[in-house]
């Protein structure tokens, strides 16, 4: 690893393997701060990403009046995250003053909406006016979350509730994707006590194309059958996507997660090896992205990474997931 002095971007001294649309981008952190496009395009083109698909932060963490120090991250201290309409009309407007050869990079998703709220698909049907042809897609919406549902003011989140269902009427009306964030267990739970909800999602509207973030993974999600349960879900919801993004990749796909139990061997390659079968399987519903959250020092790295999974792929599944998959599903004008 070196850093790059101009930037200080982390990067790799070899040239990119591969070329990649990333499918998970937040432009903004819970702050609603961002190094910027400028800076974003020359760490993608460190890493070989040609084009991403880019969202905003539909959340915003609160710096409480009792704390000295500005949290920068939802998990900084113990204060609350409330919902922020303003993170899309931030997007548009950076990404609409950025010149030509950079904005068509990028493929916007709308999601500053709190979706426990039945009026939630109305306003994004208002922005998806308000910013014509446009948006390429709705999300990263939030249903299940780790420890940011607990610190999220408003109802508890679930996927299959109604203000949910709406938006996914809303979406396949207007030919969208829609990217949601759903964990498919409680945080140190040994069962897919939410795997049902996605699924009563996923059956509501066959015509909406919903993606998986992380395939129902973050902080703390231990489920030893993930692997056959998402093999189960891409076989009965044709309109299932994933994307391979943030501690997915770590704990499952390497394995440093599932290597910790006692009961499972780490002595070979073999969970990399039983995911790229899966995807080989499916290879038209698979995505990878970064998931890096307004600032792009470790970008590189965190593309680079999947160069072992890619590998491990005939030519033409790799090319799918690194491109030709993002680029069906967005939405074009």
């Amino acid at each position: 690893m070196i850093f790059d002095n101009k930037t200080n971007i982390q990067t790799v001294e070899s040239n990119p393997k591969y070329k990649i649309i990333d499918s998970h981008l937040h432009f903004l952190d819970f702050t609603q701060n961002s190094d910027g496009f400028p800076e974003l395009t020359r760490a993608m083109d460190m890493s070989g990403v040609s084009e991403a698909i880019i969202f905003g932060m539909p959340l915003v963490k609160k710096w409480h009046s009792d704390m000295r120090k500005p949290p920068l991250y939802y998990l900084s201290d113990d204060s609350r995250c409330y919902y922020y309409s303003g993170t899309d009309h931030i997007l548009a407007r950076e990404l609409m003053c950025q010149p030509e050869e950079i904005q068509r990079r990028f493929h916007p998703f709308c999601c500053g909406v709190d979706c426990t709220d039945k009026y939630a698909a109305d306003q994004l049907e208002r922005l998806l006016d308000l910013y014509p042809d446009f948006w390429q897609g709705i999300g990263e919406i939030m249903s299940r979350h780790d420890d940011l549902t607990a610190l999220s003011y408003g109802e508890g989140l679930r996927v299959n509730n109604p203000a949910f269902l709406r938006i996914f009427d809303l979406a396949a009306d207007r030919g969208l994707p829609v990217l949601v964030h759903h964990n498919i267990a409680p945080q140190n739970a040994s069962e897919p006590e939410y795997k049902y909800e996605l699924e009563e999602a996923l059956s509501y509207n066959r015509n909406c194309n919903i993606i998986w973030a992380h395939i129902g993974i973050s902080r703390r999600i231990e489920i030893e059958e993930l692997l056959i349960i998402a093999g189960e879900l891409l076989h009965n919801h044709p309109n299932l996507y994933v994307d391979i993004s943030w501690v997915f990749f770590e704990n499952y796909v390497k394995g440093d997660l599932m290597n910790k139990m006692e009961h499972l061997s780490s002595t070979s390659n073999i969970f990399s090896e039983m995911w790229s079968i899966l995807i080989e399987k499916y290879p038209d519903r698979f995505m990878i992205g970064t998931d890096k959250v307004g600032h792009w020092n470790s970008y590189p790295i965190e593309v680079t990474k999947y160069y072992s999974l890619l590998d491990q792929l005939s030519p033409e599944t790799a090319e799918k997931v690194c491109r030709g998959n993002a680029l069906r599903l967005i939405k074009t004008y």
